[in-house]
C-alpha cells in the first residue's frame, strides 16, 4: 500500500509540471536534503514503479550532484531516508498545486499529526 501512494505521488508530480519543472522539482527534493547519521539502508526505486521519465529524471539530478545512483538505467539506488524525503517533497508539491488525491490527503495528513 504505501509503495503503490509514492508510485502515485511519483507519476501525479510528473503530469502536473512540464518536463523543466519536473527536474528543477526533484533536484529542490534532493538539494535540501540533510542526512541524519547512523544506517541508512540503501534501496532501489524501478521504472515500473515510478515510470520511465522519473527514473531518468532522478538519476540525472542525483549524477550532477555526484551521488551515485546504481548501475544500470531501470531502477535508481538511494538511501531509504532520502527516498522518503522525495516522496514527501513531491506529494507537498501536490497539495499546494490543489492536485493531491484523496489518498495522498490522508496521508499527508497523518504525517502531520505524527500518526
Amino acid at each position: 500500500m504505501e509503495d503503490e501512494l509514492e508510485f502515485k505521488v511519483w507519476r501525479s508530480a510528473q503530469q502536473a509540471c512540464g518536463a523543466g519543472a519536473f527536474v528543477q522539482l526533484v533536484d529542490e527534493g534532493v538539494g535540501c536534503f540533510k542526512r541524519e547519521p547512523g544506517f541508512d539502508p540503501t534501496v532501489r526505486l524501478h521504472a515500473s514503479g515510478i515510470g520511465t521519465e522519473s527514473i531518468r529524471v532522478l538519476r540525472h539530478v542525483l549524477k550532477r550532484r555526484d551521488i551515485y545512483a546504481g548501475p544500470i538505467a531501470g531502477y535508481v539506488e538511494l538511501r531509504s531516508s532520502l527516498r522518503m524525503h522525495l516522496r514527501d517533497h513531491l506529494q507537498l508539491h501536490l497539495m499546494r498545486l490543489g492536485q493531491a488525491s484523496d489518498e495522498m490527503k490522508d496521508d499527508q495528513l497523518g504525517r502531520d499529526l505524527g500518526l
